[in-house]
């Protein structure tokens, strides 16, 4: 006999003391199983499974239908149509978590990998020129540059007229001159290496002592790459500000804005943790994929859901959409720049 059976059922919620009817399955005020039964084990695993495939199948019907058909969970979601879909937020943390716990493990993957080519990364010289996009006069000037691991300040402002250069070739000789001198202080390092004892340069040797290669480009876009969900998670309710001012319509409210931002920015979640997926057994497929998911598949998504949440026109919503960019922009610079002044990017 089932804890549902008629026999079972009382005259008093055993949950709000709620006073019910015979006939009552379920308490009209707290919806609590009107059952006097005792919890058996198999009942215990009986309700497990239930309450696990109810919200599995509310996980599935939003996932199928965030990929399938762009802006309507959120639409179906304001318009009251709640007992079939998973609620946005939980959605959109649940996705966050693991996104994070993805980025862990291609961590873990990446430093296995390092690990095994340390052998062979040592062998190589410290700084690679880049021969492809150099004159051969500059060129010329590197290689005389690259005799050595460690250079002065004067040297490098003598060869390196980019300023980008600069800076890159600064952080490779403070971290080469860091791995053979752990032990000195910032300030007693750039005294050594003749660099001026200025916030910039201390930032950059403090900086440089958490590079594990040479390949700095690649490190920082790893780095900003890594850290783009927790910005985007940061600049949600600033982004939620935008589409409320740029998609303007007096029945929709601020926090039905935030639940088709949620919904967007879950698709772009559930993207990244397929690419860090992929990323284990392939970078090269998965640096492909990310290319042309920034490049063609994310705006055109964003195009349909805009289309399907806010039902403006076609040419209006690619005007909307145009000016969505810039402010986009605007928002993140800001958020990152709030994450520098509170060290929350720097590690």
């Amino acid at each position: 006999m089932g804890r549902k059976d008629s026999k079972y059922r009382g005259t008093e919620c055993l949950n709000c003391k709620t006073p019910l009817d015979f006939s009552e399955k379920y308490c009209h005020y707290c919806g609590q199983l009107n059952s006097t039964k005792k919890i058996t084990l198999s009942d215990f695993i009986e309700e497990f499974f239930a309450n696990f495939y109810a919200y599995d199948s509310k996980l599935r019907n939003s996932i199928i239908s965030i990929f399938t058909k762009p802006g309507i969970l959120a639409k179906r979601f304001n318009n009251g149509e709640r007992t079939n879909f998973a609620n946005p937020f939980r959605l959109f943390l649940s996705v966050s978590i693991l996104l994070f716990l993805s980025f862990s493990l291609t961590e873990i993957n990446h430093n296995e990998n390092k690990n095994d080519d340390f052998s062979l990364e040592t062998k190589k010289d410290s700084i690679i020129c880049e021969t492809t996009f150099l004159k051969k006069t500059e060129i010329k000037k590197l290689k005389d540059l690259h005799t050595d691991s460690i250079y002065n300040e004067k040297k490098l402002e003598e060869n390196c007229q980019n300023s980008f250069k600069l800076i890159k070739y600064k952080i490779l000789s403070f971290k080469n001159f860091y791995n053979k001198n752990p032990n000195l202080t910032s300030e007693k390092a750039l005294e050594t290496l003749k660099f001026q004892k200025n916030r910039l340069n201390k930032f950059l040797y403090l900086k440089a002592k958490t590079f594990k290669s040479n390949e700095i480009e690649k490190e920082i876009l790893d780095y900003f790459y890594e850290k783009l969900p927790f910005l985007i998670f940061l600049s949600l309710p600033f982004i939620t500000i935008i589409f409320w001012l740029v998609f303007y319509k007096k029945d929709l409210n601020y926090t039905e804005h935030l639940i088709f931002v949620y919904s967007f920015y879950t698709f772009i979640f559930i993207c990244f943790i397929l690419f860090n997926i992929i990323g284990i057994f392939s970078e090269y497929l998965s640096g492909i994929l990310i290319f042309l998911c920034f490049l063609v598949i994310f705006p055109y998504y964003l195009y349909r859901s805009l289309r399907n949440f806010y039902q403006f026109s076609r040419w209006i919503t690619i005007f909307k959409l145009l000016i969505l960019h810039p402010l986009f922009a605007i928002a993140f610079l800001f958020v990152t720049f709030i994450a520098f002044v509170f060290g929350v990017m720097i590690k």
